[in-house]
């Protein structure tokens, strides 16, 4: 397996601005698993589901605000 085909089967969960709120979206997938009207739920949320994976938090402007390393 390749690096790129890595990153794509779902090695993070991103946390991004949408017009609508805050979403949570698996690396690879092509929707959000949910939308939150807050960037906090959206984290808290984005930690439960990434099930030992990084979770990469984004500013308003698609920049990498933080990036919790998976342990």
């Amino acid at each position: 397996m390749t690096r790129n085909s890595q990153a794509t089967n779902g090695k993070r969960v991103h946390v991004i601005s949408r017009k609508d709120g805050w979403a949570v979206k698996k690396e690879g997938n092509s929707k959000a698993s949910k939308i939150y009207s807050t960037k906090s739920a959206a984290e808290r949320s984005a930690s439960k589901i990434s099930k030992g994976k990084d979770v990469v938090i984004h500013e308003r402007d698609g920049s990498i605000q933080k990036w919790k390393r998976a342990k």
